[in-house]
């Protein structure tokens, strides 16, 4: 191999990890902050899952939460891996 196909492909190996590198440097970040609102859920919160339900927690479990849907208050148990985000509409 000489100098010049060793340089190609050094650059190319090169911007690949470094594609690879910014388009996961987003997902992981991401994926942290998920994380993070998931421990810190509390009593009172309103959620919606990755399903689209939404409700009210009304209790938080080690891995689970007891979630409270409008309008009928039925009680559900769910994964705390599975609520997506705070739900900040106005109802």
């Amino acid at each position: 191999m000489d100098s010049k196909q060793l340089i190609i492909t050094l650059v190319t190996v090169f911007l690949l990890l470094g594609l690879y590198y910014l388009m996961m440097l987003p997902r992981k970040k991401q994926a942290k902050e998920i994380e993070k609102m998931q421990k810190e859920l509390k009593k009172g919160d309103k959620i919606i899952t990755y399903t689209g339900l939404s409700g009210t927690i009304d209790e938080v479990l080690e891995d689970r939460i007891i979630l409270i849907t409008n309008p009928d208050k039925i009680k559900l148990s769910i994964e705390k891996w599975a609520v997506a985000g705070i739900d900040d509409r106005k109802i």
